[in-house]
C-alpha cells in the first residue's frame, strides 16, 4: 500500500516539474523593461475543443506585453489572441502563416480584456504565456 502511494505521488510530482520545464529557456527574462504580472499555463489535454480563455483588467495608459513561449515546433505552435470587452480581436501573435514571439498592446480604455490561447495542433504541445506591463 505504501509503495503504491509513493509511486503515485512520485508520478504527480514529476509530471508537475516536467510541465514547468517544457519551455526550456526562461521566458520571463524576455520581458525586458516590462513588469511581470502573470504566467498563463496552457494545458492542451484540458482544452478539448475550446481554447483556453482568461480575463485580465487592463488600464488605460499602460502598454501590455504578452510573451508566447513554446518550443517553436512546426505543428505545435501556441496561438494567442487578445480581445477587448466586446470580444473584438485587437491583437494576435499569428498573422497569415508567421508566428511572433510577443504581442504588445498600448491600452486606450480601461476594462476587461480576454486572452485566448490554443495550439495549432496537438503534436506534443508545450508552452506558456507571460503577461507584463509598462506604465507610459
Amino acid at each position: 500500500m505504501k509503495t503504491k502511494l509513493f509511486i503515485g505521488l512520485s508520478l504527480i510530482i514529476s509530471s508537475y516539474f516536467l510541465k514547468a520545464q517544457c519551455v526550456s529557456d526562461n521566458c520571463n527574462s524576455k520581458l525586458g523593461n516590462f513588469t511581470y504580472l502573470k504566467t498563463i499555463y496552457v494545458d492542451n489535454t484540458k482544452l478539448e475543443s475550446k481554447p483556453n480563455m482568461v480575463t485580465y483588467l487592463f488600464s488605460k495608459g499602460s502598454t501590455y506585453m504578452l510573451l508566447c513561449c513554446d518550443q517553436a515546433i512546426k505543428g505545435s505552435r501556441l496561438i494567442v489572441n487578445v480581445y477587448d470587452k466586446e470580444k473584438n480581436l485587437i491583437a494576435t501573435n499569428k498573422l497569415k502563416k508567421k508566428f511572433y514571439p510577443s504581442i504588445q498592446y498600448p491600452c486606450t480604455a480601461t476594462g476587461i480584456y480576454y486572452i485566448e490561447s490554443f495550439y495549432e495542433d496537438s503534436k506534443d504541445p508545450c508552452g506558456v504565456n507571460v503577461l507584463g506591463f509598462s506604465k507610459s
